[in-house]
């Protein structure tokens, strides 16, 4: 699964299709809403998702932390969705 550490504003604006949203400020006390199995976590640019990253690793989770611009997320083949959600 896909985990966007972004804020709430950010996601409506751009996400990635299928994305879960859960804000980097909001995920150690939402660790529990992280949907089972492996977690791809992104953010804008990557800073984001590597605290994220120590988090999730931290409760044991299998993790890929997503180091690179968004932008560049439809450039890799993903889905975009643009728009209020």
């Amino acid at each position: 699964m896909v985990l966007d550490v972004r804020r709430a504003e950010e996601h409506r604006t751009a996400r990635i299709v299928g994305a879960v949203n859960i804000p980097v400020h909001e995920l150690p006390r939402r660790l529990g809403d992280v949907p089972p199995g492996e977690v791809w976590v992104h953010c804008a640019a990557g800073y984001r998702a590597s605290i994220a990253a120590s988090l999730l690793h931290a409760a044991g989770r299998t993790l890929v932390a997503v180091d690179d611009q968004f932008e560049n997320a439809a450039k890799a083949g993903l889905q975009l969705v643009a728009g209020e959600l």
